[in-house]
């Protein structure tokens, strides 16, 4: 069957390629798109959160809100210019400065806020010390911020490899295939071995995409949103009381 989007085999085992995918390379930015488009949504569904409960601290100043998605944004159009201009310019420095360094630079504050809005209900006095911990909780945030959103991103490449591991294992089974029995691919043999090959490749690849969709959705999606708290689910049930 012709394929409908673009030909994986093709693209995988150096053939001629048909539409706009012509590479691996083209491959692999197509699964940092759609991680960017799954990473986004959480973004959005935390806000959404956020909003409704009214904490308008942690959507403004959250590594996961507003100014955290603004610097996600931000760093994938830096990445996308730089891989535009083939790896050789970054945007002017000025512009960077002003849509990546100040809004880095902003969340050094959410320390001392959040130090400022606490203290009037738990008595606290500031110490000078204190700036030196607030240094540190920003320094690690930032790292933490530049340094786990691209690997979050990069994660998605793993979908690529899956793709790339399935057409280089079905192209080994039918050489293998082609190479033992001199009759031709549709020997008994051969179909024997395409059907066994088949059914090692769906094994292996249901096992690994489901473990790493898990790993996906639940470390990469979920962990923009999702705090464990709020009212615990109970479903209607009977207490088991019988009446004579």
């Amino acid at each position: 069957f012709p394929p409908l989007w673009f030909d994986y085999h093709a693209v995988v085992n150096g053939g001629e390629a048909v539409g706009a995918i012509r590479s691996v390379y083209d491959i692999l930015g197509i699964t940092i798109r759609f991680g960017m488009t799954v990473l986004g949504v959480g973004f959005v569904i935390n806000w959404i959160n956020l909003v409704r409960k009214r904490d308008w601290f942690t959507l403004i100043l959250d590594k996961a809100g507003l100014l955290g998605g603004w610097i996600y944004a931000t760093g994938a159009w830096v990445a996308f210019y730089y891989v535009g201009k083939n790896y050789k310019a970054l945007p002017p420095a000025n512009l960077l400065l002003l849509v990546l360094g100040i809004p880095t630079l902003a969340l050094a504050f959410k320390g001392p806020i959040e130090f400022a809005l606490h203290a009037r209900h738990s008595g606290k006095t500031f110490k000078p010390g204190m700036i030196m911990d607030f240094m540190m909780e920003w320094i690690v945030e930032v790292l933490e911020i530049y340094s786990g959103y691209l690997s979050n991103t990069l994660s998605f490449m793993r979908v690529a490899g899956l793709g790339i591991a399935h057409v280089s294992l079905m192209t080994a089974f039918l050489q293998i295939a082609r190479m033992i029995t001199p009759e031709g691919p549709l020997s008994p043999m051969a179909v024997l071995i395409l059907v066994l090959g088949n059914v090692l490749v769906i094994a292996l690849e249901g096992l690994s995409a489901g473990i790493q969709s898990l790993r996906l959705n639940y470390y990469e999606f979920f962990s923009k949103y999702f705090n464990g708290t709020g009212k615990a689910y109970r479903p209607v049930s009977f207490n088991g009381r019988t009446m004579r």
